[in-house]
């Protein structure tokens, strides 16, 4: 917090340039080279900015909250290392140093929502959570390996914010751009929690009320904002996409509003709330006011923060005066049909719009599917202990002179020329 708070007003004196440093090479071949790479704008200012505020204050609060509690240790270890992957993602100058962090900071949340490990509810939000996390893992691998192939290299988000290159690669290439960005926009809803994946983010909150702040509430949440604000150059020209973010951002801050106004638990309401107004954020960025999104991040972050800190403090109170203060409702509405729609979107939003049945029928059960067919590869005679019996048979072949005559998989031998 203190280097940040250090090194930003030295980077604003001096006219606040775009840092780009390569640091680290991976590995290295004739066509393709693989390094870590650091990047350094308004964008990485603020986010960094807000990352290291919002956790020193969750990390001082949680001295105190978590005082006794079974874990304590592995809180706070856990805690410091999804700061290190929330940093690597905010300062990433290239897809592949934003994987690692991305990576990190997914198993992070998965230790902090299974926290409480002696219970069944937050182990199993948990493996919800994080297959979740593994859908947005792999858009996000598929995107980078579509660049590799687009490029030829591994292109940096400095050359990405080159307008010209990037649209004559775009309109070039239209499908492989096209499957790029739309990857990238399924990456970043997943994160963020966007419609029709916004239902892990309640689950979510079954971790210690401070990691729910700082993950759910402020900063883990937003990364899909950051995600798309970083490759905005690439799809902001393409009205495809724009208009795809839009109406993600949109469906989701109405849907959401409507059933963050009837659930009956506390936590349950800041997520949609933060939810909804992510789903503003989305269009600001699709819209081109990234300033406007860049203030309304922060803005939503710390309120989230504050909300999620002193929830259990506000349901005491709640409580208290629904118990001593509650008068019934005396009137009625008489029936007509926007009292029916209302009821309707009353249910529809208690039942948080079956999101959950939906992405269990036509995600979640064909996964399965697909899984159990591949099954046998769990077996003890499995593909390597088949591969290895066929190298055995068709060597003792070759050393005996006879022809490979068998080019059926039944057999033992795989060759379809001669050994």
């Amino acid at each position: 917090m203190l280097g940040t708070i250090a090194f930003i007003p030295w980077w604003l004196v001096n006219h606040y340039p775009t840092l780009d440093v390569k640091s680290i090479v991976l590995y290295q071949s004739p066509h393709f080279e693989f390094f870590i790479d650091f990047y350094f704008d308004k964008t990485t200012a603020v986010f960094a900015f807000m990352g290291a505020i919002l956790t020193f204050l969750v990390v001082i609060f949680s001295r105190y909250y978590m005082h006794r509690e079974e874990g304590f240790k592995r809180f706070f270890t856990t805690l410091l290392a999804f700061f290190v992957g929330y940093n690597l993602i905010v300062f990433s100058g290239n897809f592949e140093t934003l994987f690692v962090g991305w990576e990190i900071l997914g198993i992070t949340s998965f230790l902090l929502i299974a926290f409480y490990r002696d219970r069944y509810l937050p182990v199993k939000n948990g493996f919800k959570v994080l297959s979740f996390y593994r859908l947005g893992d792999i858009c996000l691998i598929l995107a980078m390996w579509m660049s590799h192939h687009l490029w030829h290299k591994n292109i940096t988000f400095m050359e990405w914010n080159q307008v010209e290159p990037v649209l004559y690669v775009f309109r070039a290439h239209h499908f492989q751009s096209m499957f790029i960005s739309i990857m990238i926009v399924i990456a970043a809803a997943i994160k963020s929690a966007q419609l029709p994946f916004s239902t892990w983010l309640p689950r979510a909150m079954e971790g210690p009320t401070t990691s729910s702040a700082i993950f759910y509430g402020s900063l883990s949440v937003h990364i899909g904002v950051f995600l798309l604000l970083r490759t905005y150059t690439f799809w902001g020209n393409e009205w495809i996409i724009k208009g795809l973010v839009i109406a993600v951002g949109l469906l989701s801050s109405v849907i959401a509003t409507l059933i963050a106004r009837v659930q009956s638990t506390v936590k349950t309401q800041i997520a949609y709330a933060s939810i909804a107004q992510i789903g503003l954020i989305f269009i600001e960025v699709a819209l081109g006011f990234h300033v406007l999104a860049l203030f309304h991040f922060a803005g939503n972050a710390f309120l989230r923060t504050y909300q999620l800190l002193v929830s259990p403090s506000v349901l005491s109170y709640l409580v208290h005066d629904m118990f001593f203060n509650f008068r019934p409702r005396n009137t009625v509405e008489p029936d007509s049909l926007f009292k029916k729609i209302k009821q309707g979107a009353y249910i529809l939003s208690l039942k948080e719009w079956n999101f959950d049945y939906l992405l269990s029928s036509y995600m979640w059960h064909p996964f399965k599917w697909i899984g159990r067919q591949l099954s046998f590869m769990r077996r003890t005679w499995g593909l390597s202990r088949w591969f290895a019996t066929s190298y055995r048979h068709c060597k003792y072949s070759i050393q005996r002179k006879h022809q490979c005559s068998c080019v059926h998989l039944s057999t033992h031998c795989f060759s379809v020329w001669p050994c």
